[in-house]
């Protein structure tokens, strides 16, 4: 394994243990000064009930989204199940179970996270998932969850 791949996993590492523990500051730690944060497009009338998604620049901005997210949402359990590391790129694989705060309704989903890592640090982080539950979950629909 080189040296820079080994590199890229502890940053990763570092980040998803420190989501999976809830220590916020130590992932913002992680995160470069100016890292571009793609968490979705917003779609009108589709996934816009998420407040937090879109496009963001910066540590300020990524620590502004996730407060929303986590006034939003309650995770009950988030776990890293599986991580690909090749030179400076990871991704993640999150199993994630939540509950929406304004609905009670809880939401299950895996999601990957794509990092780029630069200088010991997250410099790009991309979000992909169906956001179909969570969507569900914020409009109070208590129909059947399948899990993603």
């Amino acid at each position: 394994m080189s040296d820079l791949t080994e590199e890229t996993r502890k940053v990763a590492q570092r980040w998803f243990d420190a989501l999976s523990g809830g220590d916020f500051d130590t992932a913002l730690d992680t995160l470069a000064e100016d890292v571009e944060w793609i968490n979705y497009a917003p779609v009108p009338g589709y996934n816009d009930d998420m407040k937090w998604i879109g496009s963001y620049r910066g540590r300020d901005a990524v620590l502004g989204t996730l407060k929303i997210f986590t006034e939003a949402v309650e995770v009950k359990f988030e776990k890293l199940t599986n991580l690909v590391v090749d030179g400076t790129q990871a991704a993640g694989v999150i199993h994630e179970v939540s509950v929406v705060r304004e609905t009670g309704v809880e939401f299950e989903i895996e999601f990957v996270q794509l990092l780029s890592v630069r200088g010991g640090k997250i410099v790009r982080w991309k979000s992909y998932t169906d956001p179909s539950q969570i969507i569900r979950a914020l409009r109070g629909d208590t129909t059947d969850k399948a899990a993603a």
